[in-house]
Formats: C-alpha cells, sequence, structure tokens
C-alpha cells in the first residue's frame, strides 16, 4: 500500500502496524523525505462487503456493497445443489530450502 505525507507529499513508507479489531488496524509511517522526516498513523478499516466470504465469522459484521444483487444472491442460495466438497487448510511448509547440499557428492 502507497501513502502520501500529507505534509510533502513525498511517499511514505509503514514501518509496522497492529491489528486493532478484526475488521481494523493501525499502521505507522514514515516520509522518505528526509528533510521532512514527519511520522504519523493512518487506521485502515474494511468498511463493506463486495463478493461474500465462503466461510464467514459469525461475529463479524461487514455491510454488503448496494451493487451486490441481493434478491439473486438468496434465490440462488436456496435453489442450487451442493457439491460434497470439503475446504481443507493447507499447511505452510516449514522446510528449509538450504536444509541438504544440492551439489552431487
Amino acid at each position: 500500500m502507497k501513502m502520501r505525507c500529507p505534509h510533502c507529499n513525498s511517499w511514505a513508507f509503514t514501518r509496522s502496524s497492529i491489528e486493532i479489531t478484526d475488521t481494523s488496524r493501525e499502521s505507522f509511517w514514515i516520509c522518505k523525505n528526509f528533510e521532512c522526516g514527519h511520522t504519523f498513523s493512518a487506521v485502515t478499516t474494511i468498511n463493506r462487503t463486495l463478493s461474500p466470504s465462503a466461510v464467514p465469522n459469525p461475529r463479524v459484521i461487514i455491510p454488503m456493497s448496494s451493487h451486490m444483487r441481493r434478491g439473486v444472491l438468496s434465490q440462488q442460495l436456496t435453489s442450487m445443489p451442493t457439491s460434497d466438497y470439503t475446504p481443507t487448510q493447507i499447511q505452510p511448509s516449514t522446510a528449509d530450502l538450504f536444509d541438504s547440499d544440492p551439489r552431487p557428492g
């Protein structure tokens, strides 16, 4: 993500960020212009759903975008057949690329 410094209009970069809630995050920014040196924080908040999640969290309430045709979505959910698919969580690989010596011995 890019953001400009509100004072000198130079690009700023994110130093770090913290999660505030399930739908918002505070990030800390530093202006790349060393003569300016402004540091600031910004809050990013999820404000609407553009496409519904296939695994919604019932604790999270995010308004649906007005472009979504709710009647059509509701009709599809009630009339479409289901398949026998169960998603699985893919675990990230923890193998080190340099565990073995690739050179022939």
